[in-house]
């Protein structure tokens, strides 16, 4: 038996399409509110392109109508897929934004996060990191200089967020409480929880970067098997 397990991640950047009109027609009316609520355009337009893609995406799996899913909230704010039949498909999800850019990661039967952040974001790495990572993480990141801590910081948070994600947990309950492995260059990052909190699910992770993009992320699988990822790129009506 493979120690893999395949995940698809679909990727979209706003600036790929003029008319958003696909994405909107399959919203449901409390995101078309959500959306409404934005003051800001391009968080508007990333707000709806996110959200249809999601329910085009989950309609096109289940030969549904995007009208027909609807979402269950866990308690920490993971949307799950409502069955509407017995023998649906279990697709899991997880969906993440940053600046224009959109990833949404697709797991059959097991849970699955998924982080992106923009590597050009001006941030001050350890002014964050002594607030938000662990002691063992702010001195990975101390012992780092220039571009390359930049990108050991986005790298540790995307890492983090993945697996807070795959497990359903709340940010505020796990970020100073996990370490991860903060070196850009690893496929598949080590994470360790803290020895002070109870147990909880393991995780795998593996670790991607688009330099073309500027763009760092990770996927964590709540399972012992390796994420293998699949990409694609969601661009007008098709898939390149």
């Amino acid at each position: 038996m493979s120690d893999e397990f395949d995940v698809d991640v679909v990727r979209a950047h706003l600036a790929d399409f003029r008319d958003l009109s696909l994405f909107a027609t399959a919203l449901a009316e409390d995101e078309r509110a959500r959306a409404r609520g934005y003051r800001i355009q391009e968080a508007r337009d990333v707000f709806t392109l996110a959200r249809g893609l999601l329910r085009l995406e989950l309609a096109r799996r289940l030969d549904i109508e995007t009208g027909d899913i609807h979402f269950d909230l866990r308690p920490s704010g993971k949307p799950d897929l409502r069955p509407t039949t017995n023998d649906q498909l279990d697709w899991r999800f997880s969906l993440s934004h940053t600046g224009p850019h959109v990833a949404i990661a697709f797991a059959l039967g097991v849970d699955v996060g998924v982080d992106i952040e923009r590597l050009d974001r001006q941030v001050e790495p350890l002014q964050i990191a002594r607030r938000y990572f662990t002691p063992r993480e702010l001195a990975s990141l101390d012992a780092t200089q220039g571009d390359v801590r930049a990108r050991a910081f986005f790298a540790g948070w995307t890492r983090k967020e993945a697996i807070v994600k795959a497990r359903g947990n709340t940010m505020a309950e796990s970020l100073a409480t996990l370490s991860v492995d903060l070196d850009p260059t690893t496929t598949h990052p080590g994470y360790e929880d803290a020895a002070t909190v109870a147990p909880r699910p393991a995780c795998r992770l593996t670790a991607f970067e688009f330099p073309d993009q500027k763009l760092i992320g990770a996927v964590a699988l709540r399972s012992s098997h390796q994420p293998r990822l699949r990409f694609r790129v969601f661009s007008g009506a098709t898939f390149d």
